[in-house]
């Protein structure tokens, strides 16, 4: 199928159903990740989860924002400018305000109480934690200060204390709506234009390359990563541009073309890089600019196989498919208080990598999905707190489709036998 500026793009969907289930595998590996950060950590760490989750960490958020950036065209057309902005209140606003209320608190203070501060301005370990993170900064990191504070004296430094608050993984949700009003008058311009492009050639997929490895090798050594938005100037950048180009891609259907013809080449050449950007993890290669670039070649070429590959397998429907896409928001705000708050006493017990990663997946991926179902979908205020559409009638609580037990129950099975240590 080819696709057409007004019909249903479901490769578009089954992308980004597949990019927000993919984080439960991504952060419970997080856990046994030596390489910074996350809320919660295992006393045994694994190298194999830090290639793996390295891999993903390469496309994985870069491709949220393209299909962010590829979304914003169809519903400006659709809304226009005004009914956009009302649109992402109450799509991107109000869910990041109500998670940080509700579920950051327990997030921060799990964190805190694990030895852990990842605040605006940087990262702090505790003693007890500093010999797993020499592996990956030999320099080790600032001491984290003793906590040994309750939940209830806790709560009201959240709010009151820059150092204590934390969006955790709803960084993206507050970059993305930054991105949205900043770039809107660009957006709108680009929207009503009417210049097309008839053909681009395959070279024209590849250009994006170049700004985000200047970005790499000149801003990412001086801001690493600390989504702060106020002092992350790498990121900014970085994910600037991969709104800018799922936008244009969305515009001019000549550039996806040229993508679609391209994308075999893109992962080729993906997958060579990653070979290198390996033997770097390895220590073969100690070329810190090398690297810098070649982790945005991989990561756009990755992004470009997917897409090509979604266009050309995954453009029909299916019956699953309509569940997973109204569930992949609010299983993203819900996952990570899921994996945290299970995983901060799952890391205690006396199990090897393999049978807690395989534990803490299986019940994280069913608590969300527990709460997401019959809690918040059948709910109106609650959908409209998670930025869902609200329901013209009563939704009633039904069992979820065996469609979408079956490829959960796979997946945790394929995970279980995924990354080891």
């Amino acid at each position: 199928m080819q696709p057409t500026p007004h019909t249903r793009r479901y490769d578009v969907d089954w992308l980004r159903v597949f990019a927000t289930y993919l984080l439960f595998v991504f952060h419970v590996a997080m856990v046994f990740n030596p390489a910074p950060f996350y809320h919660i950590r295992n006393h045994d760490l694994s190298f194999a989860m830090l290639v793996f989750d390295g891999f993903i960490g390469l496309w994985h958020m870069p491709l949220f924002f393209l299909l962010a950036g590829w979304s914003i065209l169809a519903s400006l057309q659709v809304r226009g400018t005004s009914g956009f902005l009302r649109e992402r209140l109450s799509r991107l606003l109000i869910p990041l305000v109500a998670a940080c209320i509700v579920m950051m608190p327990v997030i921060k203070y799990l964190e805190l109480s694990s030895g852990l501060d990842l605040n605006h301005r940087g990262l702090w370990v505790s003693a007890e934690l500093q010999a797993g993170f020499a592996t990956v900064i030999p320099g080790g990191l600032p001491l984290a200060a003793p906590f040994h504070e309750g939940f209830r004296a806790f709560l009201p430094t959240f709010f009151t204390r820059l150092d204590r608050f934390t969006w955790a993984h709803l960084w993206f949700v507050a970059y993305l709506f930054t991105f949205t009003v900043l770039y809107l008058p660009l957006f709108a311009a680009l929207a009503r234009s009417r210049r097309e492009l008839v053909r681009v050639p395959g070279w024209w997929v590849y250009l994006p390359v170049i700004p985000l490895a200047v970005i790499q090798i000149t801003l990412r050594p001086r801001w690493p990563g600390i989504q702060n938005l106020y002092d992350d100037w790498a990121n900014v950048a970085y994910y600037t541009t991969f709104v800018l180009a799922g936008f244009l891609l969305a515009r001019y259907p000549a550039l996806e073309r040229a993508l679609g013809r391209e994308w075999r080449r893109a992962l080729a050449i993906a997958l060579a890089t990653t070979g290198a950007l390996l033997l770097a993890v390895l220590g073969v290669i100690r070329t810190p600019s090398l690297l810098l670039a070649g982790s945005a070649v991989a990561g756009w070429c990755f992004i470009v196989a997917l897409l090509g590959f979604a266009r050309e397998r995954l453009m029909r429907p299916a019956p699953v498919l309509a569940y997973l896409t109204e569930s992949a928001f609010p299983v993203y705000i819900l996952h990570q208080i899921a994996i945290v708050g299970i995983g901060y006493w799952l890391v205690r017990l006396p199990l090897g990598i393999p049978a807690k990663f395989t534990l803490l997946l299986v019940a994280s991926v069913a608590a969300t999905l527990g709460v997401y179902h019959f809690v918040v979908r059948p709910t109106p205020a609650l959908r409209f707190l998670f930025g869902m559409k609200p329901k013209t009638c009563a939704l009633a609580v039904r069992p979820i489709p065996r469609s979408v037990a079956a490829a959960i129950l796979a997946m945790c099975a394929l995970a279980a036998g995924g990354p080891t240590p």
